[in-house]
């Protein structure tokens, strides 16, 4: 868990220099928003996952040299800040839930395990910096749930996946078209560990899959 704190604060640090560095040149003291402004975006949202399989059993055995993968997916979502100062705001990410296909790779390869609809509420704290012509970068942090439905069934039957907490890093740029419309883009970090069951034939199946996606979303934002 250190090295996966230590991981996003490192991120999160290195965006930082490059957005501090890239506009001490021109920056201007003015900001994309103001305090008690309220900001709804909506976005095209593509999921790039990388996963592990870290313990898999089947009657309570070890199941050697398993390993699962899980699919990309491109959905919608949305986001609503609150700006609490001009540069801070508190911001709410959701949308429409991905698809996944569980495949099972090395020794299970072969086997589609099940299927899942998923998707993070992610609750952050984001920090703007002052906009230079009419561009502002910004970084987040906060925290997510991580939500599975509509389980589906396939070689694993009574699938089902638990779900669970996890910690979230953000960095991007927004570009103030008018007084109202923003455009931005953005990439989420959002790395997880869940636990997997069902039944396989007659032996009971359980897993934890370690899970880090990768969320990179292109956006429109309308001030209210």
């Amino acid at each position: 868990m250190k090295a996966l704190v230590s991981k996003i604060f490192k991120i999160e640090y290195a965006f930082a220099i490059i957005f501090i560095f890239s506009n001490c040149a021109n920056a201007q003291s003015n900001t994309v928003y103001e305090k008690k402004d309220w900001v709804l975006g909506l976005n095209a949202s593509r999921v790039f996952t990388s996963e592990d399989l870290r313990s898999a059993s089947a009657g309570g055995q070890p199941i050697p040299n398993s390993n699962l993968s899980i699919d990309n997916d491109t959905t919608v979502s949305f986001d609503i800040s609150y700006f609490v100062s001009d540069n801070v705001a508190i911001n709410l990410f959701g949308g429409v839930p991905a698809s996944a296909k569980l495949k099972g790779e090395d020794s299970i390869s072969g086997l589609l395990l099940g299927e899942t609809d998923y998707g993070p509420l992610i609750l952050s704290l984001q920090y703007l910096f002052p906009k230079s012509n009419n561009f502002s970068p910004y970084v987040g942090l906060g925290i997510g749930r991580i939500l599975f439905l509509n389980e589906t069934d396939r070689a694993l039957t009574s699938f089902d996946i638990e779900d669970t907490w996890a910690p979230a890093a953000q960095a991007g740029i927004k570009w103030k078209i008018d007084s109202t419309w923003s455009a931005s883009f953005d990439v989420r970090y959002v790395p997880f560990k869940v636990d997997i069951s069902g039944n396989l034939g007659p032996a009971p199946v359980e897993a934890e899959v370690e899970v880090n996606p990768t969320i990179l979303s292109f956006g429109i934002s309308y001030l209210f």
